[in-house]
């Protein structure tokens, strides 16, 4: 072998080491590009699965706070709406207080009311011997004659006996105060006391129709 084949055939070999290089780093090149192309396919599923669960994060965050708000604006309807009432129950209660010093003009009329509130207070108080009590400015009323009235009707109403026994109290007030003989049980039947159970019955079926409704 001549030293010119020797030549061609060192030449024949660098070539095939460089093609072959160049054919390694194009594979190395495509197959980085490939995973390159996947890496960035997966991330933009990656972001595109962060950004739907985000949006449903918000859409439920906005759903609370709309709810929230719509709590808060019937809240506040119904305090509105339950201050309204107590304002017309008050207005009520102060148109009948208004008529308390007129029940006192008719004397008739008035004594028919004090027998009236001493029976009622009798049959709460239920006991055979009641002590009642009145109003200095009262005392015209409360007679031998409004004792016997008040024992007979009593008797014809309940079919029970009671004694009553009329004592001077302390207060001005409209009506009476109604108690057993030991004091254990007291009913007091003034103005006062029947207005305040009126606001305190008023009020509640309010508050009954507002849960109600």
């Amino acid at each position: 072998m001549n030293m010119k084949t020797d030549e061609n055939t060192n030449s024949g070999l660098i070539d095939e080491i460089e093609r072959q290089t160049r054919d390694r780093v194009d594979a190395i090149k495509n197959q980085a590009k490939t995973q390159a192309e996947q890496i960035i396919l997966e991330a933009k599923k990656q972001a595109e699965e962060i950004i739907k669960t985000e949006k449903e994060k918000i859409q439920r965050l906005l759903e609370v706070m709309k709810q929230n708000a719509e709590i808060a604006l019937k809240l506040e309807t119904r305090k509105m709406y339950l201050e309204l009432k107590k304002k017309f129950a008050d207005s009520v209660i102060e148109k009948v207080r208004q008529s308390a010093s007129s029940l006192r003009d008719d004397p008739k009329e008035y004594r028919t009311f004090l027998k009236k509130a001493v029976i009622e207070g009798i049959i709460v108080v239920d006991s055979t011997q009641i002590i009642v009590k009145f109003s200095p400015k009262d005392k015209i009323f409360f007679d031998d004659e409004m004792k016997k009235e008040i024992e007979e009707t009593f008797k014809k109403e309940s079919k029970k006996n009671v004694s009553v026994s009329f004592v001077e109290g302390d207060f001005q007030d409209v009506g009476v105060i109604v108690c057993s003989a030991d004091g254990f049980i007291v009913y007091e039947n003034t103005f006062s006391a029947r207005l305040k159970r009126m606001y305190e019955t008023i009020y509640s079926e309010l508050l009954s129709e507002e849960i109600n409704g």
